[in-house]
Order: structure tokens, then C-alpha cells, then sequence
């Protein structure tokens, strides 16, 4: 498993959201739900702004 870094957390009332970067691969956005399961849609992308974004949008769509 590759180590990747925590790049920004932002929360939401009940809900976590997390960008990781991983080297050579980019910005991976994940959840952390009221149950506390962590989700993550398994995309990368090139700026940590549009993996936030991809995980606002999760979370909002969800609540």
C-alpha cells in the first residue's frame, strides 16, 4: 500500500472529507460518514481543489 499525505479536512455536520495526495498519481478524496465508514470514490485528480470539490458533492447529494 503506497503512503500518501494529508493535504486539507474539511467537515460538514456528522461527515469528515479528506484529500490525500499520493505520489506519481495526484489528489484522491475521502469520506467519513455519521456510521464512520471511510468512502472514497477512487478517482484521482490533478488539483486537491477538485478532489475537495468531488467530495462535497458526495457528501451533499448523501445528507
Amino acid at each position: 500500500m503506497e503512503e500518501g499525505t494529508v493535504v486539507q479536512v474539511s467537515a460538514m455536520t456528522g461527515w469528515i472529507i479528506g484529500v490525500s495526495y499520493l505520489k506519481d498519481r495526484g489528489y484522491q478524496c475521502w469520506i467519513v460518514n455519521p456510521d464512520l465508514d471511510v468512502l472514497s470514490d477512487g478517482t484521482f485528480y490533478t488539483t486537491s481543489s477538485a478532489a475537495m470539490s468531488a467530495g462535497r458533492t458526495f457528501v451533499e447529494r448523501y445528507r
